[in-house]
């Protein structure tokens, strides 16, 4: 192994030649042929290893080391019905014509000292070999024969029938010297030798020099895989093929009359069908892939680039003759696929053959049951990556085969039914496929086929549970409607709207299907929805819905709410000013951002909030703007109300993308207000009947204090996400406002802040805090950033103030307690009994913890 790897690639022969002469020794014992074995494959890690040895200087060498063991005394050109039963006493090959003796020495490389000359002969003498001496030895030959064929053998005794060479006598006398175990190993010593070449060799495929050093190969390589019992052998041979039948050469469309019927032989042997992931079957289907799509057998569609027109009735059982393989092979190779393809392991082989027989354009029914077997894979495979490949395969098979009309309408509502499988993964792969098919698909099929899609897509929308699979069905809808013409478009558009007409609860469903369909319409063709009335028509439906719900206090009925609200969303970004000035449904939505339901909730705010970010500052404060805020007043308190109440909610109903809505909203609210004070209250409440929530004690006209003392008393009580939202927000204002705005409010944000922290130290000293959350950082991280934003004096004069009143709370929170013991011992006695029976529940829960973490 080192010397090889470390020597000249030139001078290498002078270690194998030894080695193999001792396997020409017909004497040389199993346990010699096992040490040279061993050698023999130390020497081919060697020269792997070497950086000398080159693809120019390998390949003659193991042609002319490899060639006489694989052969022996049978000329590769000579008919298979000239083969020799001899035992060989001759050293020589036999060959019929001097021309074949010709053409075989022509095949040798030059220089090659290992190569045996042939013997050219003119008649053919049958052998005497086997026959009898004398009459009598004859006739005891006879009774023996016919004494041993009527004897009883057991199972043990009687001779079995294994191996690739079992099926036909041909192929056994063929592989007769091949197969003796000195000829096999070197065989083998050469095949790996190859093998390692190819894979480390950089080929050039258009370098004429590499493609003639390769050409002889072809042949040894398909004898060695047709007639070789050794499976390390076979499985060799299928490598190097895999890099040669990738090259243009010239003798691929002889060596293919071995190679399919041997790889034919192979795959029925090895059970192909029920045994897919063995490799030997694997190579076997990559090699055939690389023939069939081997340029020396490109079909006359390929070369003329014919096309046709999908569903043209014309469906022709005609076998392609540029196929290295018979119509009788291909109906046994795709009878063996019906099986293989099934198999989930190992699936690329045999996929990437049935790639390349459907590039063929090969008609059969056998295919057309096959891919009958495709698409039912493509929904029912438990794997991903089977399930992607069966589409593809089906998808270029609908699109490329010439097929009559009856048989695409058949594959089609196979794949509309396929939308109804019981599995998500399997529902939607069929989804996908059909995607596909209305993007590859020409625009008259789609027109044809419009209703026949859409229809079903419409029921899957509605009663689909999977929300993956709605998304994928919203996205196929809008694909369908985007290519369909403005026709065609109409005439569906039409089914939506009489489907949104109430006419009862058992129109409810048809209701939910028109107003998410509305939202796919304005999505994907806007253009149609600006024609004529469309926009004003659906403008004025969504209103009315809006306007029926927006006072309700339960969540009844909030999925038809939510589908309009989206529709509404779509409707103002790619139709804008569909709802004008329309000052009622703008109130309606402020008032469904308290809508019970946090769906509505969130796409309420998500529209009020776009609304908030058209505003121009300069013309609002010159009190021209025709937005919402001036013309309704007190709808600025509104939105920063609800946006409160948003923020001001359980944990366990919390919603991130809803709360940073609501942040957004009310940091906009914040530089409204103090831009515009008034336009948070109304006329007939500024002079007198003051709203108590607004100033509860009357002094003040500051809305911004109220929506800071608002903030500040949501995030007081205890709530971990409740008061990270309000953290937040408080971080927003410091970033958008000016610290002079901020400056009169930073006791206010700085209390709630300082009652975390106090909180969380309580905790730590007891034990019960972990600080692994990184999220646990973020309250000393805003009261940096106030701290940066308002300047250091102003903060810590305001912290100050903050430490004293609670020092004072807790001081005076003391002496009620103590005057409790002295005036109501009853009280004082229930506090004690509550605090102790809180301790131990601390305790409990505290140990439990303690015991799932060690598991």
């Amino acid at each position: 192994e080192t010397l090889p790897g470390l020597s000249h690639a030139s001078a290498v022969h002078a270690l194998i030649t030894p080695l193999l002469e001792r396997l020409r020794d017909p004497e040389v014992s199993p346990s010699t042929i096992r040490k040279v074995k061993e050698c023999l494959q130390r020497i081919t890690v060697g020269l792997s290893n070497n950086s000398t040895a080159n693809y120019d200087e390998l390949l003659p060498f193991v042609y002319a080391t490899v060639s006489p063991f694989v052969y022996g005394r049978m000329n590769p050109n000579t008919d298979e019905d000239n083969l020799d039963d001899s035992d060989g006493e001759e050293d020589a090959p036999i060959q019929v014509s001097k021309s074949g003796a010709r053409e075989a020495f022509k095949s040798q490389p030059e220089g090659s000292t290992t190569a045996t000359s042939s013997v050219a002969v003119a008649t053919w003498n049958p052998s005497s070999l086997g026959a009898a001496e004398s009459k009598r030895a004859a006739l005891i030959a006879k009774k023996k024969a016919k004494h041993d064929l009527h004897k009883v053998i057991d199972g043990v005794s009687a001779p079995k029938f294994t191996g690739s060479s079992r099926n036909s006598s041909l192929q056994s006398s063929s592989s007769k010297t091949l197969n003796m175990p000195a000829n096999a190993c070197a065989v083998n010593f050469g095949l790996a030798l190859l093998n390692s070449c190819l894979k480390r060799s950089k080929i050039d495929v258009t370098n004429e020099l590499h493609c003639s050093m390769a050409d002889p190969f072809l042949p040894l390589l398909a004898h060695c895989m047709r007639y070789s019992s050794d499976n390390q052998a076979v499985v060799l041979s299928f490598k190097s093929l895999g890099f040669l039948l990738r090259m243009d050469l010239p003798s691929v469309p002889q060596t293919a009359k071995e190679l399919g019927p041997g790889i034919l032989d192979h795959l029925s042997s090895s059970g192909a069908a029920s045994n897919a992931q063995n490799e030997i079957v694997q190579g076997c289907f990559k090699s055939l892939t690389l023939l069939i799509s081997h340029p020396k057998f490109a079909s006359v569609m390929e070369q003329d680039d014919a096309t046709y027109s999908i569903g043209d009735n014309t469906e022709q059982f005609v076998h392609n003759e540029t196929l290295p393989l018979t119509a009788d092979q291909m109906q046994g190779l795709l009878s063996l696929l019906h099986g293989a393809v099934r198999e989930s392991e190992q699936h690329n082989a045999t996929f990437g053959l049935v790639k390349a027989i459907a590039a063929k354009r090969y008609m059969s029914p056998e295919f057309f049951d096959l891919m009958d077997i495709v698409l039912k894979l493509s929904v029912q495979s438990q794997k991903q990556a089977v399930r992607l490949q069966c589409s593809q395969i089906f998808l270029n098979y609908l699109v490329d085969y010439p097929m009559g009309s009856k048989r695409l309408d058949n594959h089609l509502q196979q794949i509309v039914l396929n939308m109804k499988y019981e599995y998500e993964e399997g529902r939607l792969s069929a989804i996908e496929l059909l995607s596909s098919l209305i993007q590859k698909f020409p625009l008259l099929v789609l027109e044809e086929h419009a209703q026949l899609f859409f229809l079903p897509l419409v029921l899957s929308l509605v009663n689909d549970e999977s929300k993956i699979c709605k998304e994928a069905v919203a996205d196929c809808i809008s694909l369908i409607l985007k290519r369909l013409s403005t026709d065609t478009v109409q005439s569906l558009y039409g089914y939506v709207k009489r489907w949104s007409e109430p006419s009862g609860t058992e129109s409810i469903p048809m209701q939910l299907a028109s107003a998410q369909l509305f939202g796919i319409f304005v999505e994907a063709r806007p253009d149609y929805v600006k024609r004529g009335r469309n926009s004003t028509d659906l403008a004025d439906l969504i209103m009315e819905v809006i306007s029926q719900h927006s006072s309700s206090t339960d969540d009844n009925g909030w999925e038809l709410v939510y589908h309009y609200l989206v529709c509404m969303e779509k409707l103002n970004k790619y139709v804008p000013g569909a709802f004008g000035s329309n000052l009622d449904v703008w109130s309606s939505l402020v008032s469904l951002m308290a809508y019970p339901h946090p769906w509505i909730m969130q796409v309420s705010s998500r529209i009020v909030s776009g609304h908030l970010s058209a505003i121009d500052y300069k013309e609002l404060a010159r009190n021209g703007s025709d937005s919402l805020l001036a013309k309704v007043p007190g709808s600025l308190y509104d939105i920063a109300r609800n946006s409160c109440r948003q923020l001001d909610v359980e944990d366990r109903l919390h919603v991130d993308a809803t709360c940073t809505i609501a942040i957004k909203n009310i940091t906009t609210a914040f530089k409204i207000m103090k831009l515009r004070p008034d336009l948070c209250y109304e006329p007939e409440a500024t002079n007198e009947d003051e709203n108590e929530e607004l100033n509860p004690k009357g002094k003040s006209k500051d809305p911004c204090l109220w929506l800071m003392a608002r903030l500040s008393n949501i995030a007081k009580p205890r709530g971990k996400l409740r008061r990270e939202s309000v953290f937040k927000c408080f971080a927003a204002l410091c970033t958008s406002c000016s610290p002079a705005d901020l400056v009169r409010y930073l006791q206010l944000m700085i209390d709630p802040i300082d009652r975390d922290v106090r909180d969380k130290a309580g905790k730590a000293r007891r034990g019960e805090f972990e600080d692994n959350d990184p999220r646990d950082a973020l309250p000393k991280e805003v009261l940096q950033i106030l701290e940066d934003t308002c300047g250091t004096d102003n903060y810590v004069k305001a912290y100050a103030k903050v430490s004293k009143n609670a020092r004072q709370k807790k001081e005076k929170r003391k002496q009620d307690i103590a005057s409790e013991a002295i005036h109501d011992p009853v009280a004082a006695a229930q506090r004690k009994v509550s605090r102790g029976k809180h301790e131990q529940e601390r305790k409990k829960r505290r140990m439990d913890e303690n015991r799932s973490s060690r598991g």
